[in-house]
């Protein structure tokens, strides 16, 4: 018996197909070339976005510069290399190929500065001496942010001010000449030292010189408009019989190196803004002191000579010195001398429209019925010069600021002999009989006029031409 089906020989079992693999794998040789060369294009990007700008700056000469050495400093720190050293195309300089870092290229436009930084020797003493171990570099002040990129750059023969000299304010002095200064002379205010001299050379039309200093930015808030400038170099000598030899000296280092010197008088004007403009006087004595320090009010004595009265002479009341004399002129007309003097507060007030003003310089005589009389004011008066006022018994309204009086020649007897009471002490504690119609405040400086108190001759004068901006000066 045949137990196998109909269907039982053509029963047959499935097949497995074999299909190759259309997935192909990298070949492990491969690997390595494929990050090396990642990690140098990574290494390629980074050197490119490092890579600073090239420029060239043309020097005087190349002492003590080489290639691949000589580095350029900002702030004590390398922003550059030198890389080549060649003469110009004309030969008449150096060319010196520098390549810049690349933070420095922004600040590279037309108000970067470069010059050598070598052992200097002056009188403020000796820089740069660490070049004497590493050897000359160039100096840098980059420009601000911004601006148009510049590749080429010329020298300066030295620092700039605000590098050479420290921070602070750079004006300019103008003198008739140097007078002695140097390079790197002091600058002193009060005596204390504040500043320097960077430079000085001749103004282009030849007259003068221009002195370029720094003061210091501590001092820097001292300066300002109206402030006057005068040479302390060497030794300044004034005398006379009356006050003795006056020897001026602000200190050694002035006498051998030259110096400046500085005040403000009066009332301080606006703060100097850099490069102000100051004109430099020859010596302290020849200041205008038409702007003293001192408060008072300021009158103008005329008189058809200047006699032996001269700037700093004294102002007498009763022999007690009360003002002194500023400067004085010739009037436009030729024909009398303006004196311009100064009462200091409180004794302005005992000048009055009716005061009397006398030369108290030397010796006067006259000769009457008892005899020959001698008069002098004082000895130091009769030596040194001077002014002496008087105001009559019955004193006129106070003279305002700018008040137009004629000098006398000499003294009368009877001006002396006058006694006015006119109180001095705190106004507001003045007796009430010392307060009469007299006794009000004059005009301001301000709003000062020349108001004339000479009889007759009252209003004729010329001197307002140039008296009358000496009381505004300063205010």
């Amino acid at each position: 018996m045949d137990n196998q089906g109909p269907n039982a020989g053509s029963t047959e079992l499935p097949q497995a197909e074999v299909r190759a693999s259309r997935q192909r794998r990298i070949s492990s040789v491969w690997i390595i070339p494929i990050v090396a060369a990642i990690v140098a294009g990574g290494l390629a990007w980074r050197t490119l976005s490092e890579n600073g700008p090239t420029i060239t700056i043309s020097l005087e000469n190349a002492d003590g510069l080489e290639a691949g050495k000589t580095i350029v400093s900002y702030l004590s720190v390398p922003v550059g290399t030198v890389e080549d050293v060649a003469l110009s195309a004309d030969i008449k300089s150096v060319v010196v190929t520098v390549k810049m870092s690349s933070a420095s290229r922004r600040r590279l436009n037309k108000d970067a500065k470069f010059w050598v930084v070598r052992p200097r020797m002056g009188a403020s003493g000796v820089s740069g001496l660490s070049t004497l171990v590493s050897g000359n570099y160039i100096g840098t002040d980059l420009g601000p942010e911004g601006g148009e990129f510049q590749n080429h750059f010329v020298a300066l023969e030295d620092p700039p001010l605000q590098n050479g000299g420290g921070p602070g304010l750079a004006i300019e002095l103008v003198a008739e000449k140097l007078g002695g200064l140097s390079k790197d002379a002091p600058i002193y205010h009060r005596e204390v030292l504040v500043g320097s001299i960077e430079h000085y050379a001749l103004a282009e039309d030849g007259g003068s010189v221009v002195i370029q200093a720094v003061i210091e930015t501590p001092y820097a808030k001292h300066v300002y408009e109206n402030s006057t400038f005068w040479n302390v170099s060497g030794i300044d000598v004034t005398g006379s019989l009356a006050k003795g030899v006056d020897i001026d000296v602000d200190s050694l280092r002035s006498i051998v190196a030259g110096g400046v010197a500085f005040a403000t008088s009066g009332k301080p004007g606006k703060p100097a803004l850099p490069g102000a403009r100051f004109a430099l006087n020859p010596h302290k004595g020849s200041i205008d002191l038409s702007s003293p320090s001192k408060r008072g009010a300021r009158f103008v004595v005329e008189s058809t000579g200047l006699g032996s009265i001269a700037a700093g002479d004294s102002v007498s009341y009763r022999g007690e010195q009360v003002g002194e004399v500023l400067s004085h002129h010739l009037h436009d007309n030729a024909r009398t001398v303006g004196i311009l003097i100064q009462v200091d507060e409180p004794y302005s007030r005992l000048v009055r429209t009716n005061t009397i003003f006398w030369n108290a310089s030397g010796i006067s005589t006259d000769i009457g019925l008892t005899g020959l009389h001698v008069h002098a004011e004082s000895l130091e008066a009769l030596l040194a010069g001077g002014l002496s006022f008087a105001t009559p018994d019955k004193p006129g309204p106070r003279a305002k600021s700018g008040s137009v009086f004629e000098l006398k020649r000499k003294e009368k007897g009877a001006w002396k002999n006058w006694s006015p009471s006119i109180w001095l002490g705190s106004e507001s504690q003045a007796p009430t009989t010392s307060r009469t119609a007299g006794e009000e405040k004059p005009a301001a400086d301000d709003k000062a006029e020349l108001h004339h108190h000479k009889g007759d001759e009252a209003g004729s004068s010329d001197s307002h031409h140039w008296f009358s901006d000496l009381f505004h000066r300063g205010k």
